[in-house]
């Protein structure tokens, strides 16, 4: 089988059912937590209400608040990947984000017929450029699940690392990319 290239988008208002019926597959999320300080609008299963949340977080916070969307190259939805900046302060049991540095916090989910195919590596690799590119990131976090070894992996590729502070908290972990870190792999 050919491997399929995938491109991310950000979100359009047409996405909102691709994105609330992944949301609610319990394969997609059955590691996946909901950070509703960062997101603040996928609980809503009225599309109406999400959009108008979204975009107005999105005018308030501008390109370091975006959901993407992970598309084939014939435009299908396959995933998503959401990123939003943390504030001063925020804690995630012993990460702390430190102080007076831009950090945005991510993650990706896939439908599950897209696992096992590389195309979520594909896909973090490509937000981890845009968020580096397009926004004023300096650290970009993800907190995978430890029971979730393929998600690990997937960050791991994409050039995240371990944070090493804490065994887990709440059954995630914390995993970090630097803008120096993503400039050495991702531009050499």
């Amino acid at each position: 089988m050919k491997k399929q290239k995938n491109f991310i988008s950000e979100m359009k208002k047409g996405d909102l059912h691709f994105l609330i019926e992944l949301w609610h597959n319990r394969k997609v999320m059955r590691y996946a937590d909901e950070f509703p300080r960062i997101r603040g609008w996928s609980k809503s299963v009225n599309p109406e209400l999400a959009w108008k949340k979204y975009q107005n977080k999105r005018s308030k916070l501008g390109t370091n608040y975006t959901q993407m969307i992970l598309r084939l190259k014939d435009n299908t939805p396959i995933g998503e990947s959401f990123f939003g900046p943390l504030p001063e302060g925020y804690t995630f049991g012993k990460w702390r984000k430190p102080d007076n540095v831009i950090c945005l916090m991510s993650d990706i989910k896939l439908l599950p017929r897209y696992w096992n195919q590389g195309l979520g590596t594909e896909g973090m690799k490509r937000i981890v450029e845009y968020v580096f590119t397009k926004t004023n990131c300096q650290l970009f976090v993800v907190p995978p699940n430890i029971k979730n070894p393929a998600a690990i992996r997937v960050y791991e590729k994409a050039g995240f690392v371990h944070y090493t502070g804490m065994k887990s908290y709440r059954n995630h972990k914390i995993m970090e990319i630097t803008k120096e870190r993503f400039k050495e792999i991702y531009e050499n």
